[in-house]
């Protein structure tokens, strides 16, 4: 078993999405691939950081259009299953980008944007780093937004753990919501946290780092789309015994 200093979101995120692909990726050090999801889940993110930089008088939803189209210019056709799935992702993400941030022309700048934190979870005995996409502040609120191509509700029981064992140790403060918009299918799943989901959160990311130190019980993921677009698929179709065994002979 390895024991593990740091843990970024992006290692909890991708070991949720499929142990396999995880091990062989960082532990194995293979080379990672771009898949579609993730070139998608970059241009979100820079029309939110784009579009919240704005005066508020420029929020509208012409310039959410105009800033899809500038950073979807450099997406590639080829990344995805079909032309159809290409035109139809662009579609959704548009509209539901334009649904969701419209509504926030009129607020004040948030406090934290896109804005990539560190702290040391001393009962974990691990550096945690966590990014906030979105995170407003006043003396009476404090909401935490987070803007996804899509999610599992394993993913959004990982967002909303992470808030809130972050907000708690790095600004003694519990939010008032934690919200993540998931923009294939539109939906905004809202969270409301107390004081006392912090130690569940905790007992989650423990865990989360002990699964995540010890391969020998990793595990194939049984979503068929995470498999379609892994480079790693063929390695998996070897008998998980033969697998597992390789693992931690060393």
């Amino acid at each position: 078993m390895n024991q593990i200093q740091a843990i970024t979101e992006d290692n909890l995120k991708d070991f949720i999405t499929c142990p396999y692909k995880f091990y062989f990726e960082y532990y194995e050090k293979r080379k990672r691939s771009i898949n579609w999801r993730q070139v998608v889940q970059h241009v979100v993110n820079k029309v939110v950081y784009t579009f919240y930089k704005l005066p508020s008088e420029h929020r509208h939803s012409g310039k959410v259009l105009r800033l899809v189209d500038e950073y979807w210019s450099n997406v590639a056709p080829h990344l995805f299953e079909s032309r159809i799935q290409y035109y139809l992702v662009i579609a959704k993400i548009t509209d539901n980008l334009i649904q969701h941030i419209q509504a926030e022309s009129k607020e004040s700048p948030p406090l934290f944007l896109f804005e990539k934190l560190n702290t040391y979870i001393e009962e974990l005995d691990v550096d945690l780093s966590l990014t906030f996409d979105v995170a407003e502040w006043s003396d009476s609120s404090f909401v935490i937004k987070k803007y996804l191509v899509d999610a599992t509700p394993e993913m959004l029981m990982l967002y909303y753990h992470l808030s809130i064992v972050f907000s708690e140790k790095v600004f003694k403060r519990t939010p008032k919501r934690v919200e993540v918009i998931t923009l294939l299918d539109g939906k905004k799943h809202v969270f409301t946290p107390t004081p006392e989901d912090l130690q569940e959160g905790l007992n989650y990311l423990q865990v989360m780092k002990y699964s995540i130190e010890d391969p020998t019980n990793y595990f194939k993921t049984s979503n068929v789309h995470e498999c379609n677009l892994c480079p790693f698929v063929k390695d998996c179709d070897h008998d998980t015994q033969e697998f597992n065994s390789k693992k931690y002979l060393s």
